[in-house]
């Protein structure tokens, strides 16, 4: 399952502290709903079930209810773990250490994303998350109020970003460097 799978509105802003904000809170819990329902039919196998649970954990940080976040997150790592599904495995990671960081639990979500940063930089099957590793701790950063060295993060990610040329991501980096330089 994609979000583009998902017939309801799942689309987000970022509002003025970086955080995803639903377009339509409505739309995105009946999406949600519309996702629980799917899973109570219980006729997936383990990579779909891991890609809804994250995806679930995914939007209920969004919508602010991030106990349920963490809940469907951990229980997507742990099935991703069980396949030996490690990209998943990583990315339902950086999406537990924002539900952290959204918790301002910052002593938990400054090492996940310290370990994150570090798989991305070292090993070759991660590498292809450093842009968006680097641009959610920035957000972390940002939350932390350490302003500058969230910037730093920013413009790493718009590096890589540039390269692969995908305007929607560079042009959300952008936005997320003059937030800083407001600050």
């Amino acid at each position: 399952m994609n979000i583009a799978d998902i017939p309801f509105n799942m689309k987000f802003k970022y509002g003025p502290n970086l955080r995803e904000v639903a377009q339509d809170q409505l739309s995105m819990l009946e999406g949600m709903l519309y996702i629980k329902e799917q899973l109570n039919n219980n006729t997936y196998d383990d990579y779909e079930k891991s890609k809804r649970y994250g995806l679930l954990g995914y939007f209920l940080r969004i919508i602010g209810e991030l106990e349920e976040s963490k809940k469907y997150l951990n229980e997507a790592i742990t099935i991703s773990e069980n396949m030996n599904n490690e990209q998943s495995v990583f990315v339902n990671k950086i999406r537990l250490a924002n539900t952290y960081q959204w918790e301002n639990k910052f002593d938990i979500s400054n090492q996940m994303f310290a370990e994150l940063i570090e798989m991305a930089e070292t090993d070759p099957n991660y590498n292809v998350y450093l842009d968006y590793v680097y641009q959610h701790y920035g957000k972390n950063l940002f939350d932390q109020k350490e302003f500058q060295r969230a910037t730093d993060y920013f413009n790493k990610a718009l590096e890589i970003r540039l390269e692969n040329g995908n305007k929607d991501l560079i042009s959300e980096t952008e936005h997320a460097i003059r937030t800083c330089s407001y600050k």
